[in-house]
């Protein structure tokens, strides 16, 4: 290690564990800082954005959504009078990113809508089974910064039993031939709720143990998406590029309430998106 991330990481430290008072994190979050490190680590953060006034109406082409075939979803952004937007600015290479989750949150997509004109997007996409999905639409629009809009959509079919959500006991997984590991610090027994926590992935070839040459994925080397077990809290944050190096990916964050949380780290290798899930808690 060199000595500039030495003392990034001695800096880092120095933060987590001297500079999280509740008091110090609001007056932060009220006069952000322009420069420095708080202001590096800040910058990429999204944490419950608001939709701005802005809404995404949703249409299909027949009345009910069933989960046997695919289906093309449109999703028309407005403005808060009623009127299509028709100016979008890219965000991380795309006009509009879309999550959708199903509400027990065992299922995850990370999709991106084709612009058609006049606030319209469009894209196919066939749910995995019946139930409640979140649909979480990011975009930027009218030269603002960026918004997102929440909405759910029931699917019809069969509906699998609803998984527990219970925080893994060992953060190793292994997910198309690639080891992944995740560490955080704070320690992932001591993450507390509005403070400053830092999520690094790690991955390696499960046969060789070598690290694997991970690929720019949507103008980054990583994104996480995080949502606590009633999908209200949404986080979407993106690799803190100085503090990434090879196959080591990481993440800084504020989890805004306590309780439990899961966590979606997406890389790209061999141009193959390979989506990492972990559920961790938050005191």
């Amino acid at each position: 290690m060199n000595n500039r991330m030495i003392v990034i990481g001695l800096l880092i430290t120095l933060i987590l564990v001297g500079g999280c008072s509740s008091r110090t994190m609001d007056n932060v979050d009220i006069h952000p800082p322009t420069q420095g490190l708080l202001h590096y680590l800040k910058k990429d953060q999204m944490a419950n954005v608001s939709d701005r006034g802005y809404k995404v109406l949703l249409k299909t082409a027949a009345p009910t959504v069933g989960s046997k075939s695919e289906v093309q979803l449109s999703l028309e952004v407005v403005d808060s009078s009623g009127m299509p937007v028709n100016t979008f600015t890219k965000d991380m290479t795309k006009l509009m990113h879309l999550i959708i989750v199903s509400s027990d949150l065992s299922s995850f997509s990370h999709v991106h809508p084709k612009y058609e004109g006049t606030g319209k997007f469009t894209v196919k996409f066939q749910f995995p089974f019946g139930g409640d999905f979140l649909l979480i639409s990011e975009f930027m629009p009218d030269r603002q910064g960026l918004t997102v809009y929440k909405q759910w959509l029931t699917v019809k079919g069969d509906k699998p039993q609803a998984e527990q959500l219970t925080p893994d006991t060992t953060l190793h997984t292994r997910i198309d031939g690639v080891n992944v590991s995740l560490s955080m610090m704070p320690d992932a027994k001591e993450i507390k709720a509005g403070q400053m926590a830092m999520l690094t992935f790690h991955l390696t070839d499960a046969l060789t143990g070598k690290a694997i040459p991970l690929e720019p994925y949507l103008g980054t080397s990583g994104h996480c998406v995080i949502l606590d077990s009633k999908a209200k809290q949404y986080l979407h944050v993106h690799a803190a590029g100085e503090m990434s190096r090879g196959a080591s990916v990481m993440f800084h964050t504020e989890f805004p309430v306590k309780g439990i949380y899961k966590v979606w780290g997406q890389f790209q290798y061999k141009g193959n998106v390979i989506v990492v899930p972990f559920v961790i808690s938050v005191q």
